[in-house]
């Protein structure tokens, strides 16, 4: 094998009369998770069923391999290429366990029953995706998410070397959405490819490898998240506004829509941010655009916190990475946090290092301090032994805020009490 999986030149394919796609041309290599892209109509699901061979060519070429797509008998193209489409169409109640062993059909030779390997590809399965509780259950009787890990199931049993995938997490609860993209991405390191078709930009841009942005049946620009997700480009074929930030726990862009923020009477509060690992960026944003006066800090150098602040031209105390707060660096954050109208605290990992930025909470009143917590426990990842913990709790019982949501953190701050409270 070369390295090279598809090779598509000057693709048309459409229906009826009408080509939905035109003149598509790309290359995908193995050990390689694309990601197609684009608007609602933009050709996403059609160029899936051409690659499936449920959509005939009309014009250009796929090679496959170094073959014609055309040129595989079915058996051989089912050994080769696995796909799952956006809905199932399975009406008849075979077990879970029955319709993941379909997958294994182009393996299996006339007459012959499953062999051993066989059944182990369908338990691995099974198991990869939490669905061999469901093996003994009909189809039928599964939820628009279960049925569809089923399909993703069929196919990873099946073990092809192309895996096609329409929208596969569009009906599957979050868990188990990030559980499966990982075995997915997985499956694309072992000497084969995966293409899907994602309608969430960012997830696509967390987990693929490369992008493919289509727009009005043509490719609009292929290339990794960075070079694919840009202000102009998404701007363009989205008809948003987006602002393009970095997810912090990938380092991959992160894309969200700019959203045309209200003028608070609020916006000359004075705000200090305590945050790290990501878990501020978002409000760093937010608040930046809404016309605070903001500072942040203490932070790391290399957090994408800092990068964020730095970003919107926040002033920002900073120290180098894994180091603990300098005597001077903890006396210009009690400055900082004291000269505040609000302090907001994220739920950010604490560890001896960074502590102090909760410490030092306890030299102001704590009806000052708003807390962005998950849930209504101070559940922040606490290496301190308890100690940060302990101290948000004894807080949040003076007096201190908790809320849950950016969004409620606006309408607290756009509010005539807070603004009274502050000025």
């Amino acid at each position: 094998m070369t390295g090279q999986i598809l090779e598509i030149s000057d693709l048309s394919a459409g229906y009826d009369e009408n080509d939905i796609l035109q003149e598509i041309s790309l290359l995908v290599r193995e050990k390689s998770f694309v990601g197609v892209i684009g608007p609602n109509g933009s050709g996403k699901s059609t160029f899936m069923q051409v690659l499936a061979r449920s959509l005939p060519v009309r014009d250009g070429d796929i090679i496959l391999l170094g073959d014609p797509l055309q040129s595989y008998s079915y058996r051989d193209f089912g050994v080769k290429v696995g796909y799952v489409p956006q809905e199932s169409d399975i009406k008849f109640k075979y077990p879970v366990y029955e319709v993941v062993m379909m997958g294994r059909n182009p393996h299996i030779e006339r007459f012959r029953p499953p062999s051993d390997a066989d059944h182990e590809a369908v338990r691995r399965a099974l198991q990869q995706t939490g669905t061999l509780e469901l093996a003994d259950r009909p189809i039928t009787a599964l939820s628009g998410g279960e049925r569809q890990r089923v399909m993703i199931a069929r196919v990873l049993a099946q073990d092809p070397v192309l895996l096609l995938l329409d929208e596969p997490f569009a009906h599957i609860d979050i868990h188990h959405q990030y559980e499966l993209i990982r075995i997915i991405r997985d499956a694309s390191r072992e000497k084969r490819a995966v293409i899907g078709v994602f309608h969430d930009i960012n997830l696509a841009a967390a987990y693929c490898d490369d992008l493919v942005l289509m727009h009005n049946g043509r490719i609009r620009a292929y290339g990794k998240p960075e070079e694919v997700l840009t202000t102009e480009l998404i701007h363009e074929v989205f008809r948003i506004r987006p602002v393009i930030d970095i997810n912090p726990t990938t380092g991959t862009p992160f894309v969200y829509v700019e959203e045309d923020l209200k003028e608070s009477d609020a916006h000359t509060l004075r705000i200090h941010l305590i945050s790290g690992g990501g878990t501020g960026s978002y409000l760093i944003s937010l608040l930046s655009r809404s016309g605070y006066s903001l500072s942040c800090g203490v932070l790391a150098e290399n957090d994408s916190d800092c990068m964020m602040a730095r970003k919107y031209g926040i002033p920002t105390l900073a120290e180098p990475p894994f180091s603990r707060l300098s005597f001077e660096m903890e006396e210009k954050l009690a400055e900082l946090v004291l000269s505040a109208d609000v302090v907001i605290v994220t739920s950010m990992p604490v560890g001896w290092g960074n502590y102090p930025n909760i410490r030092v909470l306890q030299q102001i009143d704590p009806k000052k301090i708003i807390c962005i917590l998950p849930s209504s426990e101070p559940t922040i990842p606490d290496f301190t032994g308890g100690v940060a913990t302990d101290t948000i709790k004894k807080l949040l019982s003076n007096g201190a805020l908790s809320i849950s949501s950016p969004g409620e953190l606006l309408e607290i701050l756009q509010t005539t009490q807070i603004v009274n409270d502050y000025k």
